[in-house]
């Protein structure tokens, strides 16, 4: 519409201006053939005149006023030719007086030269053009105005498939089996663009729900298998014939069977959360959860010497599922840890609005890339890559924006935690 509008304008401006011009024009051309036709007659009468050749003549009386005067040869060659003019007078009251005046140069039969010179007043024709040139104007603005009026009347009714599909798609949760699309159209294109949408966006959810029941049945399958291996691995380890080289290859196979482990258990919590296992809801005090898991985490990176400081500036407690916010400060603060230098700083402080973990780094994560799934920076192939997806799970299921910033030497995860009504 926008497109449309300034093309109307300058095609409907262009229109205006030529067509005024035009009208003028024709004005102009009967003012100038009456003037034309007057200095003729009055040329001839002249000459066949009985007065004076060297005598000026004037007449003022009828529409038309003019004068004869005679002129040099110099004059008159430099000035030969007919020549029309409007020209404005200005009145001692203030008031102006237009005139159109025509001039002609000729000669008489003696070779002295006379200058014609006659005037008819327009004050009709200017007010006749002013009149023309407003309603121009109006006629301009009316027809701009209902063109794009109707225009967006016929888009805004044909579009209305679109508009409705539009909301269809808005609506639409993968999570969830899609509504049918019931959008009727007598518009072949559209019935077409709703044909496709809907196969697709039914596609969609389909291999989503496969995705998921796959993901939920490999971490249930896995989870025997690798608790007997782990159990194995144990058993051998109690073995008194073991050689130093013989343990460190088990306990090499022992690491990787643990990290299988937790994958397996994030895989898990991960789908859980995305089929809404966890529905319950209770009041939440996240600063028992902080203190608990900086406790066992200190002690399992206690190698790496970090300084945990842990910060409560009011209590922080919301209505929601004890497990996801006990995973949630978990994982956030498992990652500060691992990525955190030796002799780092984790900084942990909270209110009752929301909470925020600082911790040293020495560069910014991607964080268009850091809570996609199984996305693992390069420093921590330790990680299960699912730690921070499963924290986005967690707080798009309470609506609670998880932000991640990288400012003077300090990686940040700031929340802020929404009170959840009682269900």
């Amino acid at each position: 519409m926008k497109r449309m509008a300034i093309i109307l304008i300058a095609i409907l401006s262009l229109w205006s201006v030529l067509f005024y011009l035009s009208l003028k024009n024709g004005i102009y051309r009967i003012v100038d053939s009456g003037l034309q036709n007057f200095a003729n007659d009055r040329i001839s009468l002249f000459l066949v005149s009985d007065k004076g050749q060297n005598l000026a003549v004037q007449d003022s009386s009828g529409s038309y006023s003019y004068a004869v005067n005679p002129i040099p040869e110099s004059y008159a060659q430099a000035n030969n030719g007919t020549v029309f003019k409007s020209e404005r007078e200005k009145k001692a009251a203030g008031n102006s007086l237009w005139s159109r005046s025509i001039r002609v140069i000729f000669q008489d039969g003696q070779g002295q030269y006379f200058q014609l010179t006659a005037w008819v007043p327009t004050l009709a024709q200017k007010q006749l053009q002013n009149s023309i040139a407003r309603w121009i104007a109006i006629l301009y603005f009316i027809l701009l105005c209902s063109i794009l009026w109707l225009n967006y009347r016929v888009v805004e009714k044909n579009m209305k498939p679109l508009y409705r599909l539009l909301r269809w798609i808005d609506g639409f949760d993968i999570q969830e089996t899609p509504p049918p699309l019931d959008n009727p159209t007598r518009i072949t294109e559209f019935q077409h663009l709703n044909q496709a949408v809907s196969e697709q966006f039914g596609r969609a959810a389909g291999l989503y729900v496969q995705q998921k029941d796959f993901v939920d049945n490999a971490a249930h399958e896995l989870q025997t298998p690798l608790a007997v291996s782990l159990n194995h691995i144990e058993q051998l380890l109690q073995r008194p014939d073991l050689n130093e080289e013989q343990m460190q290859e088990i306990l090499k196979v022992q690491g990787t069977l643990r990290r299988l482990s937790r994958l397996q258990k994030d895989m898990l919590h991960l789908s859980r959360i995305e089929n809404g296992a966890y529905q319950g809801r209770e009041k939440v005090d996240f600063g028992q959860y902080f203190r608990q898991a900086a406790e066992d985490l200190d002690e399992i990176f206690a190698g790496k010497h970090i300084d945990c400081q842990i910060e409560e500036v009011a209590p922080l407690q919301v209505l929601a599922h004890p497990a996801l916010c006990e995973l949630l400060v978990a994982n956030l603060l498992r990652n500060a840890f691992l990525h955190t230098p030796p002799e780092g700083r984790i900084l942990v402080r909270w209110d009752s609005r929301g909470f925020s973990i600082r911790n040293t780094g020495n560069k910014a994560l991607d964080k268009d890339h850091i809570f996609q799934r199984f996305y693992k920076d390069s420093r921590t192939s330790s990680s299960s890559g699912l730690g921070l997806s499963i924290c986005q799970a967690i707080c798009h299921q309470y609506h609670w924006p998880l932000q991640y910033g990288f400012e003077e030497g300090f990686h940040c995860f700031s929340l802020r935690v929404f009170p959840q009504p009682e269900s």
